[in-house]
């Protein structure tokens, strides 16, 4: 029964198994062909849920939610203060003691195997990815290759990782308490080791 916005939600793969697990969730994505398969996808399962294109830096939703999730990497494509702006705006759409859940890979487990070159499959697609660290942004800078039958796409991304002591300050400055650090993962508690970080914070 809870409301939970999901920003940025992609093609809708954590929306929907929220919406299964008896969720109400909203959706929200800068990509329109990415809200499109959401939508084609939720009308499938028959579950109630909506999925809308938009910008995170500027979200057009009510006050009305328990919860706001950021899963996956997708925080940090700001510089510092869009960054804090954009969850002071997800703080916004919370209902008071509402949380926000930010996850991102772990920055020391990340640089300590860094890997310059990847390559991996997702629903039939070949992607291929270089990446470099700016170690004065404190960002990961890649460039993402992707292709199917024939077909090719290339991006590129910029993602600041912040370090639990970073991100602990980040989540305070935009009004929230930190509730919870934990190991993306597995969902135990955060450890050097850990490969994702998961923040828990909450509105006052």
């Amino acid at each position: 029964g809870s409301r939970v916005a999901d920003v940025p939600c992609g093609d809708g793969r954590i929306s929907l198994e929220l919406a299964r697990a008896g969720c109400r969730v909203v959706g929200v994505d800068a990509c329109e062909p990415s809200i499109r398969r959401a939508r084609r996808r939720l009308r499938k399962t028959g579950l109630p849920g909506e999925f809308h294109v938009g910008d995170m830096r500027d979200l057009k939703l009510p006050r009305e939610f328990n919860a706001v999730v950021n899963w996956w990497g997708s925080f940090g494509y700001f510089d510092e203060k869009t960054n804090r702006e954009v969850l002071r705006g997800f703080a916004d759409i919370l209902v008071s003691g509402g949380r926000i859940l930010v996850d991102q890979v772990n920055r020391e487990r990340v640089l300590r195997d860094f890997r310059h070159k990847g390559v991996f499959n997702y629903g039939g697609v070949r992607v291929t990815t270089r990446n470099r660290w700016d170690a004065r942004g404190k960002r990961i800078n890649g460039s993402w290759l992707f292709q199917k039958v024939g077909r090719r796409a290339r991006r590129r991304s910029s993602i600041r990782l912040y370090t639990p002591s970073e991100m602990k300050a980040l989540m305070k400055s935009a009004g929230l308490v930190v509730e919870r650090i934990c190991d993306g993962k597995t969902g135990l508690p955060f450890n050097r080791g850990s490969m994702r970080m998961s923040f828990v914070g909450r509105k006052p």
